[in-house]
């Protein structure tokens, strides 16, 4: 009977764990604080994407229309093969220049921007990825200018991509607000007090069942 577990006796318990119960809720807090102090992002991101058809004009006129637009799909990807030959990134380069972005070189092409195909789609989005709206803005529609004169000039047979009309507009990616540090700490301070809590009330119970087992 004197093992029995209690409300007083857990809480006498916790008690007198308290003082690791607040070293867990001050390092979760320093924890959380240093983490969202060095990862939050100086600026926004910002997301442009043009868009572009390739394929042939007409397929109700060839024989087997099906087959046909099936293995101009498969083709699309061997079309992007070629989306970073340096021709179709020389050529971005320039038309930026020409647009007044002169700080956009080939390795910012390269890095920023992308063709991706619309799965199942003849459709091809030129996307950019930047953290300066306009810049993004002219490389989305650079990139898909270029790509479009250039590429069928490099795969035989290709076909002339159909551009979209040209992009006015950029999305902010990351629209959500990050964390401060101070409410991380907050944050990080109430997890690791009732971090503590639970593993102190889990303690406590152990204890008062461990002797029970030896009657």
């Amino acid at each position: 009977m004197n093992n029995q577990m209690t409300l007083a006796g857990l809480l006498r318990h916790l008690f007198k764990n308290l003082w690791w119960i607040i070293v867990l809720a001050i390092i979760g807090a320093g924890g959380m604080f240093f983490a969202a102090k060095h990862s939050a992002p100086a600026s926004g991101t910002y997301s442009a994407s043009r868009a572009m058809y390739i394929g042939h004009a007409n397929y109700v006129k060839t024989q087997d229309p099906k087959s046909a637009l099936s293995a101009d799909k498969d083709l699309v990807r061997t079309y992007l093969s070629f989306s970073y030959d340096r021709t179709i990134v020389n050529e971005t380069t320039r038309l930026m220049r020409v647009a007044g972005f002169e700080k956009v070189d080939n390795a910012a092409v390269v890095k920023y921007a992308k063709l991706q195909q619309v799965p199942g789609t003849l459709t091809v989005r030129a996307r950019v990825l930047m953290p300066n709206e306009k810049e993004a803005i002219a490389l989305a529609n650079s990139y898909a200018q270029a790509f479009a004169t250039k590429a069928p000039k490099l795969v035989p047979g290709m076909p002339v991509p159909r551009l979209m009309v040209a992009i006015q507009g950029a999305a902010k990616a990351d629209d959500s607000e990050p964390i401060s540090p101070k409410k991380a700490a907050i944050f990080g301070a109430g997890a690791g007090l009732g971090i503590g809590v639970i593993l102190a009330l889990f303690t406590g119970i152990i204890a008062n069942l461990r002797p029970s087992k030896r009657q």
